[in-house]
């Protein structure tokens, strides 16, 4: 609960507005890291504990096998002083492998399972490689709304961006409109996640066949983020080699990067770890564009020696061994990951009652004919805001925080984006009390 009575809120207006304006932040483009410094100054000026949802980042315990397994690694192998082997250590490739088939149900070798620095460095050297294999191909396609941190790669690589947003393009609108849009030969690659940030929506099989048929159509590689993995909670995926498996492009289509991320699925965000998994036929091309960029002409020699050794010269060996650990317990059965996590599915059920008994709206609420899942995001809105940065400014005075959906690229310029993974339980009544009181100082029209 707050540090203060929690009727203090709206908070006073002029001391909010002092340190919004002092923090030389503007709402309409705040990042999630911006946001974060404005909410921890007003948090501490005003003395009120704020419902956090601006910020993606786990909520949850890491497993004591992975901290384990890494302590015990640094320890007895002496990892500390050594260089890790930038294509990873030859059993957490493995193990990769081993989890790819018994959770996706896809057979790769080893040599295509690339242990990368989060699923954040991942994305950067796919899309390096896939946006200079082919002169007329400098485009990355995101379908929206997406991590903005993703196309700010794209900018910082020197490609053109364009998007398809998902509000208005789901089922055979979405494969028609991305045919449509592929067939003018400029995009190099087509970039997504699902479960999606932000909007939570997940592609159907019957998506991602078509995407993958239209992906080979016009030789388009399929960048797929599974940050999220296992966590649409209306499925249970954490039994190995046991359908239902998660959804991906993997199965569908020639050329793909897919990206793992340790983060959430394993709560070890702090030790940045994740897999690129990288299609067989894929890692195996050749294009003479890429030698000037990466000194290879193919594929998965530039992603290895022209990407992961420039960067960082490798994953560090100790996350490694605690990634090693958790995948090894996945596999055996040990550890149902999926079990963890649908703690995020319980709260955000909680906090979207929350939400519309109060009067707000969810955005990205159909999935194809049925009701968004319940998971680590939702998006939402309010009757007489247009625009999600007023919304975001508003809610600051009720100690509630945000971002808007405008930052993700959405085309829903009134919504804004909340993540529930900071969101204690013990918050939801103070959360109740205050999308009251915003309903009560804010009647919808």
């Amino acid at each position: 609960m707050s540090t203060v009575d929690i009727k203090k809120v709206p908070l006073d207006r002029k001391a909010v507005a002092r340190i919004v304006h002092d923090s030389e932040i503007d709402l309409r483009v705040a990042s999630i890291r911006e946001m974060n410094r404005i909410v921890n100054e007003i948090e501490s000026e005003l003395a009120i504990d704020f419902v956090r949802m601006e910020f993606g980042v786990p909520g949850l315990p890491t497993p004591d096998i992975a901290i384990d397994a890494e302590v015990e690694a640094l320890r007895t192998k002496r990892l500390a002083n050594r260089y890790a082997p930038f294509d990873g250590v030859p059993e957490l490739k493995r193990e990769a492998a081993l989890f790819a088939k018994n959770f996706m149900n896809v057979d790769l070798p080893p040599s295509c399972c690339v242990p990368t620095v989060g699923a954040m460095q991942g994305g950067f050297l796919a899309q390096a490689v896939a946006g200079r294999m082919d002169p007329k191909k400098r485009t990355i396609l995101f379908l929206h709304p997406s991590f903005p941190v993703n196309r700010q790669q794209t900018r910082f690589l020197g490609f053109n961006e364009d998007h398809i947003d998902f509000y208005d393009h789901r089922g055979d609108r979405l494969i028609e409109a991305l045919d449509n849009r592929l067939a003018e030969g400029d995009v190099a690659a087509v970039f997504w996640s699902s479960p999606n940030n932000p909007s939570w929506i997940i592609l159907t099989e019957d998506e991602l066949e078509g995407m993958g048929r239209v992906l080979d159509k016009h030789s388009v590689i399929g960048i797929e983020d599974l940050a999220y993995f296992g966590m649409d909670f209306r499925k249970h995926y954490g039994v190995p080699g046991k359908p239902p498996y998660q959804p991906t492009i993997a199965k569908h289509c020639r050329r793909w990067f897919v990206l793992f991320s340790a983060s959430k699925a394993f709560s070890y965000a702090g030790q940045r770890i994740g897999i690129a998994y990288i299609a067989p036929d894929l890692m195996e091309e050749e294009s003479e564009y890429l030698k000037p960029f990466f000194s290879t002409k193919k594929v998965g020699y530039a992603f290895l020696h022209g990407g992961i050794y420039p960067t960082t010269a490798s994953v560090p060996e100790g996350p490694q061994h605690g990634l090693i650990a958790l995948m090894k317990a996945a596999n055996n059965g040990r550890l149902d990951f999926t079990d963890l996590t649908r703690e995020y599915g319980r709260r955000a059920e909680v906090m979207k009652r929350l939400f519309l008994e109060n009067g707000f709206e969810i955005v990205y609420k159909d999935d194809l004919g049925v009701p968004l899942a319940d998971g680590f995001f939702f998006t939402f809105s309010y009757p007489g805001y247009d625009q999600g940065f007023a919304l975001v400014a508003e809610m600051l005075h009720y100690g509630i925080s945000a971002i808007t959906l405008d930052s993700a690229g959405s085309c829903r310029k009134e919504a804004v984006r909340g993540c529930v993974s900071l969101v204690h339980p013990t918050q939801f009544d103070d959360l109740q009390y205050r999308l009251r009181q915003f309903k009560q100082d804010h009647p919808p029209a």
